[in-house]
């Protein structure tokens, strides 16, 4: 669900590392892009007042989400 205002969130999850997106919201689209024999192993967002740095243990829970906008 998009914040206020803003774009769809790009969404990324563990499972099969699947990226999923409106192929409207970036060039070269297709909406959602995946390979079922990778895993999401580690996890790091630095910048912008965050320094996240967390393995993974159980990639199928795990979503992340990125809320962006003009």
């Amino acid at each position: 669900m998009p914040e206020a205002g803003g774009d769809p969130p790009i969404i990324i999850t563990g499972g099969s590392v699947t990226l999923q997106f409106n192929d409207t919201q970036l060039q070269g689209g297709g909406g959602r892009h995946h390979h079922p024999n990778k895993k999401i192993k580690r996890i790091e967002v630095t910048g912008g007042g965050l320094n996240i740095n967390q393995t993974v243990n159980d990639p199928k829970g795990l979503t992340i989400k990125v809320y962006y906008g003009d």
